[in-house]
């Protein structure tokens, strides 16, 4: 990161504090100034304050439950526990890579670059020359992939795997020493540290617990992860996503290892701030303000991990954070299609509470699978649902049951969504997810997109129209800003400028004011209306309305766009297809797609001039990106034309 980009970066991000942020970020840098003059004194200090690393509530033996697990879930994580068991890691953009023995725990294997050993309030995370990608160096040290190694040894019998167990916490332990280097920057990585090594003795059971020098290892390290997130947590503007998945570290860790002289306190302060995030950041029809679809996932895990634990250890968390809860995963279930797709608003790292080697869909079908949906499989018979509940029966926790969904219209006011649909759950459904709420979670609204007004089209189980997704964060400016701007949403831009203006990689400067003007459910059609004014600060402002409208029987969705304005623009409109689509042109306006056996047509309005892109980098266009990191070509129709004035136009997209 240049000067100038760092200094502009930091300009924009001050404008968005207050002078209570300034004040408590000044006391964080007064922590570390304190911490760092007292760092050999808190190592030695952290071993004198523990007692016996034990638990002191018994957590249940699980082994029962893991051998009913499927034998297809089975071999999946062996197989990934081999490749760990090798040295190979396999995430983001990295396939089998070889990590070398000892690992580097410090080093972003995608680029070979090695972060700096020193005290890490004096590191700068997101300067890519010196320290690499940091996403990969962090994904690595949330060490996930020592729990695949603890099942794998389960289900095998093999000492192999708990052995490599040791060998990695020992090797990172002395590789990590408090403090220093990149892996004490984030407190999200180390709660997430503090869940994995949690996971890891639970999955053990009692051979966990007999490994003394695994303990030994630990004990230091434990401390030192619990003080630093109480220490350094997320607050104001930086309290998103990062300071449920640290509480959610903090409160794990605080159970699983009680005997510190501060862990009750630890406990109980990370208990009530769960419980207020889930208000805070949640909305009252179960959508994360965040408004980012994957992030919304990433916090429903830590809620139900450390709702469960809090449930099995005589410490419930209240009937209205469960209902908030339940309410999260009836979204989810609601944007879903009849196979388990469901779009990717906003920004997404790919990110799990607890790693395993599943896809997207079977992932948040597990998810909507604890709570009691209608649903004749046990809850336990799938690995992920398994472990968030810590082994307890879904029937036995203060979920509510969720609804099935609605057959032509879901609302979800506060959060700006509407699901129109026709034939919900047959052979030939047909979804549309209109994008029509807030930003995201102001102030930085950090993990928004500016997609308002966009939508997502399936057809009988099939993606067709959809969100690409974020692909980066830190390895190129160019694709971030892609990615997250208008011009990769299927929506419509104006004189090539996006619809809300960037201030950073996760910060909005200014947020398009995004909202619903009507809905309506009659015998022929389900419709929604919404607009927005992120253009009002062009020199001849214009508003954007947009309705859609889904005709049941025909199974036709008809988009009108109105744009109000007084002079010329240039006016684009995007169709992002899913990488599965063959797109191709049948007409003068007319496009048809294909998706294995199903088929859709899209008819432009004649006045637009429109192109066919697939995997393009001059101009960006044609990616779709399911896995951060990774990115794959796909078809984008792009109609363009030039407006004088106030116009209207009509897209209509049929199923064949």
């Amino acid at each position: 990161m240049s000067f100038q980009q760092n200094a502009r970066w930091m300009k924009n991000r001050f404008q968005t504090m207050g002078t209570t942020e300034v004040i408590s970020r000044l006391a964080d840098v007064g922590r570390h100034l304190a911490l760092r003059a007292t760092l050999k004194g808190l190592q030695r200090r952290t071993v004198t304050r523990l007692g016996k690393l034990d638990w002191l509530y018994r957590l249940p033996d699980i082994k029962r439950q893991l051998d009913r697990i499927s034998t297809r879930e089975q071999d999946a994580v062996i197989a990934e526990a081999n490749q760990w068991l090798d040295h190979r890691a396999t995430f983001f953009s990295l396939n089998a890579v070889p990590l070398g023995d000892p690992i580097d725990w410090h080093r972003d294997y995608s680029s070979g670059t090695a972060g700096p050993i020193r005290y890490s309030g004096l590191i700068n995370a997101r300067d890519k020359d010196r320290v690499g990608d940091i996403k990969y160096i962090w994904e690595l040290n949330r060490l996930q992939h020592l729990i695949l190694l603890a099942l794998a040894g389960t289900w095998t019998g093999k000492a192999n795997y708990w052995e490599e167990i040791e060998k990695q916490v020992i090797s990172w332990d002395k590789s990590n020493q408090f403090m220093m280097g990149l892996n004490w920057k984030s407190p999200l990585e180390i709660g997430m540290r503090l869940i994995t090594w949690a996971y890891v003795l639970f999955v053990a059971g009692n051979a966990g617990q007999k490994r003394e020098r695994f303990h030994k290892v630990l004990q230091h390290t434990l401390y030192q992860h619990q003080y630093f997130i109480r220490k350094f947590y997320s607050k104001n503007s930086s309290a998103n996503n990062h300071l449920i998945g640290e509480m959610a570290g903090l409160y794990v860790g605080s159970v699983v290892w009680p005997r510190y002289r501060e862990s009750a306190a630890w406990r109980a302060f990370a208990r009530q701030k769960l419980i207020e995030e889930m208000f805070r950041q949640v909305e009252a029809d179960g959508v994360g303000k965040e408004r980012a679809t994957e992030y919304q996932v990433f916090i429903i895990e830590f809620f139900v991990l450390a709702g469960a634990l809090g449930h099995l250890i005589g410490d419930p968390f209240p009937q209205e954070y469960w209902a908030r809860l339940t309410r999260m995963l009836g979204f989810l279930s609601a944007i879903s299609n009849r196979a388990g797709d469901l779009p990717m608003f906003g920004d997404g790292d790919s990110g799990q509470a607890v790693w395993l080697p599943e896809t997207t869909p079977e992932r948040i079908r597990h998810l909507v699978g604890v709570t009691p949906f209608h649903r004749t499989t046990p809850v336990y018979s799938n690995l992920r649902s398994m472990l968030l509940l810590w082994g307890q029966s879904p029937q036995k926790l203060p979920f509510r049951q969720l609804p099935l969904p609605k057959q032509n219209l879901e609302v979800f006011p506060d959060g700006g969504y509407y699901v129109l649909a026709a034939n919900r759950g047959g052979e030939n459904e047909m979804m549309a997810v209109f994008d029509a709420g807030p930003f995201g979670l102001p102030p930085l609204n950090a993990h928004g997109h500016a997609d308002a007004l966009s939508f997502w089209l399936s057809y009988g189980g099939e993606e067709f129209l959809v969100d690409p997704g974020t692909f980066t964060y830190y390895s190129s400016a160019q694709w971030r800003s892609y990615f997250r701007g208008t011009a990769a949403h299927n929506t419509v831009r104006i004189d090539g400028e996006d619809q809300s203006v960037s201030g950073g990689t996760f910060l909005w400067r200014e947020a398009a004011d995004c909202r619903m003007e009507h809905v309506g459910d009659t015998d022929e059609f389900v419709e929604a209306v919404g607009s927005h004014n992120g253009y009002r600060r062009l020199l001849d402002p214009v508003f954007h309305t947009r309705k859609l409208q889904l005709f049941k029987k025909s199974r036709t969705l008809v988009i009108t766009d109105r744009l109000e304005c007084q002079r010329a623009h240039d006016i684009e409109i995007f169709f992002h297809f899913s990488e599965k689509c063959q797109v191709r042109q049948m007409g003068p306006g007319l496009f048809e797609a294909l998706n294995r056996n199903k088929r859709i047509s899209i008819g432009v309005d004649s006045r637009f001039k429109p192109e066919l892109y697939h995997g393009c980098e001059k101009p960006i266009s044609g990616w779709v990106s399911r896995t951060f990191g990774v990115k794959e070509p796909s078809f984008t129709l792009v109609a363009r034309a030039t407006i004088m004035g106030s116009s209207q136009f009509l897209t209509e997209i049929s199923a064949i």
